[in-house]
């Protein structure tokens, strides 16, 4: 018998000492089986408890929401099968798909929604349940198979929301009565979607299978493996290789982006992309970033360009302001980091002098299986330095790191990224809106400002787009001097996959609808 390919991987990824080339390639040689790179363990697969990106990769080939969003932003059926919206955009009933099972055979309906909604959702999830908070909303089920959410306030993203990412619905008979953040079920999931959990082996893969009972028919795949592979460079050279079979751009070096676009065995999506802002956040709780002068110091002395070229191979464009620049019809042309922040080191100097800031040694911390943050951070640190502010950076695993960031609140700066999720009052409040708690990827900066809050409210309920673009300049004339995070730039992504699949990317998001996705034969 010849060898396969993944027995060859077996067999190179031991002759080379690349622990992430592992046996799943090698055991499953007889079936429909991709690949996919992701750079680390996710803190959960639970992605109603975290907007962590792996946490979203794997969730959406298990869960699934009331909706999915087309390329073009559109809502499509889902576990709803349709919707009607109230005269007054403050009323959704929602019909639910009928004969849909959870992966344990329980059947699903109605009931799940409503206790996802009011008893995880409005409770864990770091972007919806501030908003389910803000607009008042009350989930109800009239009968199994019909869910109608009112609104309080009238919310204009509200539909964008409902996708597997921010609103995905879990088992009511799992997590009723339970202590949901330490539910075994958030680690070995069980949801309604194409995929099936099959297994984690801590820092080395996470299994999916197809769900035979799946609504929407058999998946195209018999499994997707999700290939924890921590060295960026190897995720590349992976795809290259054909020993993974698809990675989306937040787990890949952009350095290395223009030679796989040339690769004639890859595909690769770009431009299609969600806004998204890599971002240095400030600890505003401790004395030297307190005041808004060493902040507006560092603004001055970081060079921005340079980041987008050095880190981003050209493809981002520099921080516009607090919101980034990936919504056009908010941005405000007469107030942007351009005009306020040019680079000018002798100029942050002197501000930074006046400051408590002045000859201190501070902490960075990011996730060291990010590329992208690791290289930010190199480049943070020399610009700092020429300007009197010495930088310590502390590279660590996702997990830790979110522990020291958002929990303990043990850090002076750290480099993050968000995803706006397609509105601004989606992703990005939670960047700016007062926390008082430990909430993951939330604002962990310590800022809070009245105002800001009662404007990101007012902006995520007003009636119109030209009443929320006023409403979101204002709010960026306050961040653009309070200065309580600084964008550095907003990054356009390219998803790459080997041309052996087929039905990719038909979401506005690379991570979801995999159910369609087929692969020809070897």
């Amino acid at each position: 018998m010849g060898l396969t390919r993944r027995d060859f991987t077996l067999g190179a990824g031991a002759a080379i000492g690349l622990p992430w080339l592992a046996a799943p390639r090698a055991a499953h040689a007889a079936t429909a089986s991709a690949v996919l790179g992701i750079d680390a363990d996710p803190p959960t697969l639970n992605p109603a408890m975290s907007t962590d990106y792996g946490t979203g990769d794997v969730g959406a080939k298990i869960f699934e929401g009331l909706i999915w969003l087309d390329r073009d932003y559109q809502p499509k059926p889902s576990l709803a099968t349709a919707w009607t919206v109230s005269p007054d955009a403050k009323v959704y009933t929602f019909t639910l798909r009928e004969g849909v099972t959870w992966h344990d055979g329980k059947p699903f309906g109605a009931d799940d929604v409503v206790f996802t909604f009011s008893d995880i959702l409005a409770k864990y999830h770091p972007r919806t349940s501030a908003v389910l908070k803000t607009i008042g909303a009350v989930v109800t089920s009239p009968d199994p198979k019909t869910v109608v959410v009112t609104l309080q306030k009238g919310y204009a993203p509200f539909l964008v929301q409902m996708s597997v990412f921010d609103a995905p619905i879990l088992p009511k008979h799992l997590y009723s009565g339970a202590d949901i953040p330490a539910n075994p079920a958030n680690q070995a999931p069980v949801g309604t979607g194409p995929f099936r959990f099959g297994g984690w082996t801590r820092g080395a893969t996470i299994q999916t299978t197809r769900n035979p009972a799946w609504w929407g028919g058999a998946a195209g795949l018999d499994e997707i493996i999700f290939q924890i592979v921590p060295q960026p460079a190897n995720r590349a050279s992976g795809l290259e290789t054909g020993e993974i079979d698809a990675v989306v751009d937040f787990y890949l070096p952009k350095p290395d982006e223009p030679r796989l676009m040339k690769n004639p065995a890859l595909q690769f999506r770009k431009g299609i992309n969600i806004p998204a802002v890599y971002f240095l956040a400030f600890n505003t709780a401790r004395p030297v970033f307190a005041g808004k002068e060493a902040r507006q110091a560092v603004a001055c002395a970081i060079d921005r360009p340079r980041l987008v070229q050095q880190v981003m191979n050209g493809l981002a464009r520099p921080g516009y302001g607090a919101f980034g620049d990936g919504f056009k019809w908010l941005l405000d042309p007469d107030d942007n980091y351009a005009k306020r922040y040019p680079l000018d080191p002798a100029h942050a100097r002197d501000l930074l002098a006046k400051t408590p800031a002045a000859g201190q040694t501070v902490s960075l911390v990011y996730d060291a299986a990010r590329p992208q943050l690791r290289a930010t951070a190199q480049i943070v640190r020399d610009n700092l330095h020429q300007i009197g502010l010495e930088v310590s950076l502390l590279p660590l695993e996702r997990a830790v790191g979110m522990e020291k960031v958002f929990t303990q609140h043990d850090f002076d700066l750290t480099l993050q990224s968000y995803f706006s999720a397609g509105d601004p009052a989606i992703g990005y409040t939670r960047l700016y809106q007062t926390q008082t708690g430990n909430k993951a990827l939330t604002n962990a900066t310590g800022y809070s400002n009245p105002d800001v809050d009662r404007l990101l409210a007012e902006a995520s309920v007003a009636p119109n787009r030209d009443d929320r673009a006023r409403i979101y300049r204002e709010l960026q004339a306050i961040l653009n001097d309070d200065l309580p995070s600084l964008i550095l730039f907003d990054e356009e992504t390219v998803d790459f996959a080997s041309k052996r699949l087929s039905g990719l990317w038909p979401a506005i998001d690379a991570r979801d609808q995999w159910g369609g996705v087929k692969m020809a034969a070897d």
